[in-house]
């Protein structure tokens, strides 16, 4: 029987494999599906334990720092109630009754008015107290002594340098002459130049100074200004283009002419391409007058491609102008220039479209916008 069984299975086998595998296969498949679900079931149950030891220690954080935030609540509010007790029962000794208030001569405390308060010296007011008021201008003569410069004579008397640069008309203000008398004021502060229909109160806002403190430092009795008349503002300084001019470290304008083409990005008249210009231009007829912008020395003279005829002048601190298209010269190489000195005549040489001066200004290797260093207004 048992042989019969093999021999009928050996064939089904043989005959029928399908429906012999597919059993297989099917208990195979209960049995990975079980061991499946237990595995990923203790997965979810491990997971489960990590998370609730997670959530447990973080209930344990929250109390206790709940407990510390309440205790530090109570003992501030303690403290406080601590403090307003001491005040209530030991009162301070300097703190009067009405009926016990202090007398000091003729003053009286019924008496006291507030006053306004505004820049300059302490003195004393005629009811009481002290009232601050500004001081009124002085211009006191220092007579030049051997060693001294602008800057140890402000620090000597407590004031700017440009507040003597204002009161005073250099030649030079890093060559002071022994024995000449320059003014010094006695507060800090600069000298303007009335303008036509300014009055105190346009300066006040201008400057942001008080119109009081303008009309009694400078002892005015109206707020109309006559126009060239020159004020003095205190606590004003130089901006950082008026500085370099009284310093004599701005550059001047080279030419008279018209501003044709400004530093930065534009687009070339030849190529019709966007490109850098390196300088600014200004056109005018053929052999108009080139001056030179500051003092300095004449390091080049000659062609250079595109600029055409050139002239190159060293500066102090570094500084260079290069002055191009030129018809021609009328300085020599090493030569010292002073400043609004002639040293040539505007041209149409290089890579021009007409006659005109191109003006670079250099500090080392660096360009520069020569309007933000150029006064356009002068000449």
């Amino acid at each position: 029987m048992s042989l019969l069984k093999s021999v009928i299975s050996r064939k089904q086998k043989r005959y029928f494999p399908s429906a012999y595998f597919l059993k297989r296969n099917t208990y195979f498949k209960r049995l990975y599906k079980k061991r499946y679900l237990k595995q990923h079931l203790r997965g979810y149950l491990n997971r489960l334990k990590i998370g609730l030891k997670h959530i447990k220690i973080k209930i344990r954080y929250y109390n206790f720092n709940l407990t510390r935030l309440l205790a530090d609540y109570l003992l501030t509010a303690l403290v406080f109630i601590g403090v307003l007790l001491f005040i209530d029962f030991f009162p301070s000794p300097y703190i009067f009754q009405r009926d016990e208030l202090p007398f000091f001569g003729n003053f009286q405390w019924k008496s006291l008015t507030v006053a306004k308060l505004s820049a300059g010296d302490f003195r004393e007011n005629g009811v009481g107290g002290l009232e601050l008021r500004p001081r009124k201008l002085r211009l006191f003569e220092y007579r030049v002594a051997k060693g001294d410069t602008l800057w140890g004579i402000a620090r000597k008397f407590g004031v700017d340098p440009d507040s003597i640069i204002s009161c005073n008309t250099f030649t030079n203000v890093h060559k002071l002459r022994i024995g000449d008398t320059i003014l010094i004021p006695n507060i800090r502060g600069i000298f303007v130049s009335v303008r036509k229909d300014e009055t105190v109160y346009r300066l006040s806002m201008k400057y942001g100074i008080s119109p009081d403190v303008i009309m009694e430092v400078n002892g005015l009795e109206t707020p109309l200004l006559a126009p060239g008349m020159r004020v003095f503002l205190p606590g004003v300084k130089f901006n950082i283009m008026e500085r370099a001019f009284a310093l004599g470290e701005a550059f001047d304008k080279p030419a008279r002419g018209r501003l044709t083409s400004r530093f930065g990005y534009r687009r070339d008249p030849f190529t019709k391409r966007i490109s850098f210009h390196t300088g600014i231009d200004i056109a005018n007829r053929i052999g108009t007058a080139i001056h030179a912008a500051r003092d300095g020395v004449v390091s080049f003279i000659g062609p250079k491609y595109g600029y055409g005829l050139v002239i190159v002048i060293k500066h102090r601190f570094g500084y260079r102008t290069l002055y191009g298209h030129l018809l021609s010269s009328r300085v020599r190489v090493g030569q010292k220039v002073k400043k609004g000195q002639i040293i040539g005549f505007m041209g149409n040489s290089g890579r021009s479209t007409g006659p005109h001066l191109h003006f670079e200004i250099w500090l080392n290797s660096r360009l520069i916008d020569p309007l933000t260093q150029t006064n356009m207004v002068v000449r």
